[in-house]
Order: structure tokens, then C-alpha cells, then sequence
């Protein structure tokens, strides 16, 4: 994989960037989760303390993998040719149980809590409450100190395509993440295998990019959508239902692409 990458972004400004003498090239994690994902932030005083990912028991095959001194543009995240994007071969496949992902991050308390209500309005986002399921394959625990949510990947709801009281109110909803951690220097991948949760605690220190794909790319059906939204409603406990009568139609739903089934979910009161 080319060597070239995006300039770590402390906060988000319309600002020129700052010069590469005075931006810093390590201490930053991106962990970027793409595919049909629940995310569930933990939220203390209207701020995002960890945030808890899983996938749902919808037969995708989850993947990840670490770049070192690697972090993607907005436009590379948004382009599913990406021509740095790691190969779907290069992923380490996950297990079906839970893991940890724990950080160290040395000045944690004074980086700058970040508020559930900026999570981007993107999304489809559900208020919680409602018991989840334990009908998930894999789920993963971020335990750190959050400074940037952003989402990628944007599908525009359709007038038809969902049904239910929990359908989408949003225009758009977003297929991939990127959470971005400060000033991280040790991570530590508990319940990955061996080999790559090394390569990860070894290679920290330059910062870098995780891709944590819940969907191993392949063609869809219109089976495999419904049964994508179906899974996530289920885990969940949402009324939501996929009544389009066809896949969704982009030219990048071709073999081996890397476009996802339609969306995640977001269990965040916005209004907290």
C-alpha cells in the first residue's frame, strides 16, 4: 500500500490546514467501521465516553486490519475506489464473540469530551431505552477518549424504501464511520488473534488507520439487503422493515466491490 496520507486532523475548521511542521504525524487513530453495523455510545452528561459496535447475526464475515501512518481523506473514505484501500484480502477476519479495543491515551482528561449531539444528522438514529438482543456475531468495545464522528459512505432514503415507526427520518443515512482518537500512544486489541493484535500494539506509535468492515464486500441481493436491515431491527428492537422491491441500484454494486448493505443504526438520543 502507497505510503502517501491525509495530514491528522485535530478539530474540524474551515481554516487552511496547518503546516506539516506544525501538525503532528503520530498520536492519531482513526477507526474507521464500515457496513451494516449498530453502534451504541455510551453517553455520560451528554458526552461520549466508549462506544460499542456490533454485528449483527446476519451471516457477513467481519474483517480488520491495521495501516500504520495511514489516514484517509473525506473524498478517499466517500469513494469506494479508493485506490489505497486495503484489499479485501488483507483483512484479519474476526471470530464470532466479543472484543475490546482499549486505549492509551497520556492527556486523555484534557482532551475536549465530545457531545452525543454532534454526532453528523446523516444518520439514522434511534432513541434509547429498548432492551438489545443478544442476536449479534461480533461485537467490539472502543474504550477511549473520542475527539471527531464522522460519516461516510451516504445512501439517500427513497419515499417507499422503509416501513415502520423506527424508519429512517433523515434524508441520508450513512454506511461508514470514522472515530478519530487523539494522542494515542498504546492500543491494545483484547480477543483478536494473536499475530495482528501484536502488529497493532507494536506499530501504535505512528498513528495510523484501523478498518473494521462488517461486511467483507461481495454481490448483493435483495435478499441479503432485507435480511442486512431485517438483523439490525431484530438486535435492536426496532420496527423497521426494507420494502423496496429491488436492490438498490448503484454501478458499484459489482463483484468484489466494497459497497455495503444500505446502512448502520445509531442508539443516540440526539436531543440529550
Amino acid at each position: 500500500m502507497p505510503d502517501s496520507k491525509r495530514e491528522p486532523k485535530q478539530k474540524k475548521s474551515k481554516s487552511k490546514s496547518a503546516s506539516p511542521a506544525e501538525t503532528p504525524k503520530t498520536g492519531q487513530l482513526d477507526i474507521v467501521f464500515g457496513g451494516p453495523l449498530l453502534f451504541v455510545p455510551t453517553v455520560i452528561g451528554g458526552n461520549i465516553t466508549d462506544v460499542e459496535v456490533l454485528s449483527p447475526n446476519n451471516g457477513h464475515p467481519v474483517g480488520a486490519v491495521f495501516l500504520p501512518g495511514v489516514w484517509f481523506s473525506d473524498a478517499e473514505l466517500n469513494d469506494p475506489q479508493c485506490e489505497r484501500w486495503p484489499a479485501p484480502d488483507s483483512f484479519s477476519l474476526l471470530d464470532s464473540h466479543s472484543y475490546l479495543i482499549e486505549l492509551t491515551q497520556p492527556s486523555r482528561k484534557k482532551i475536549k469530551p465530545f457531545p452525543v449531539t454532534a454526532i453528523p444528522d446523516t444518520n439514522h438514529k434511534v432513541k434509547p431505552g429498548r432492551r438489545l438482543s443478544s442476536d449479534w456475531e461480533v461485537a467490539i468495545a472502543v474504550k477511549g477518549s473520542l475527539s471527531e464522528w464522522d460519516s461516510h459512505r451516504h445512501s439517500r432514503v427513497e419515499t417507499g424504501m422503509y416501513h415502520g415507526s423506527d424508519a429512517p427520518t433523515s434524508t441520508m443515512v450513512a454506511g461508514m464511520h470514522r472515530l478519530t482518537y487523539m494522542d494515542v500512544t498504546g492500543a491494545e486489541f483484547y480477543g483478536a488473534s494473536t499475530e495482528p493484535k501484536d502488529y497493532l500494539n507494536a506499530n501504535i506509535s505512528k498513528g495510523g488507520s484501523l478498518v473494521i468492515m462488517g461486511e467483507i464486500p461481495f454481490h448483493p441481493t435483495l435478499l441479503h439487503e432485507r435480511i442486512a436491515i431485517q438483523s439490525l431491527a431484530k438486535l435492536a428492537g426496532l420496527d423497521l422493515h426494507l420494502t423496496t422491491t429491488a436492490p438498490t441500484a448503484r454501478p458499484t454494486h459489482v463483484m468484489t466491490h466494497v459497497n455495503f448493505c444500505l446502512q448502520s443504526v445509531i442508539v443516540a438520543n440526539s436531543g440529550e
